[in-house]
């Protein structure tokens, strides 16, 4: 099995209405979709915090805050990642 896939990352989108089912998405993905929200005019933070787990494992979580007008329907939309580290290392 693939490194990157038994790694994966996990994608969680809030918005100020909803929050929705987590996503599971390789360390490629989550690399692509972070580069691609730094280059975004609609996005207004992106950040990249290292920490550990629950069960002292170390990850990377990417907080990810969208301009209010970027959606609509919504006031407020983010996306967070947790990457688990060995997932960044072993690519």
């Amino acid at each position: 099995m693939n490194a990157t896939k038994r790694l994966a990352a996990t994608l969680y989108t809030c918005t100020s209405e909803r929050q929705y089912r987590p996503e599971h998405l390789s360390a490629d993905t989550v690399r692509s979709l972070i580069r691609r929200a730094r280059r975004n005019t609609g996005v207004e933070a992106v950040h990249v915090y290292q920490c550990t787990d629950r069960s002292g494992a170390p990850i990377h979580v990417a907080y990810v805050r969208f301009a209010p007008d970027c959606w609509s329907n919504v006031t407020g939309v983010i996306d967070v990642y947790e990457i688990p580290t060995a997932a960044l290392t072993d690519l």
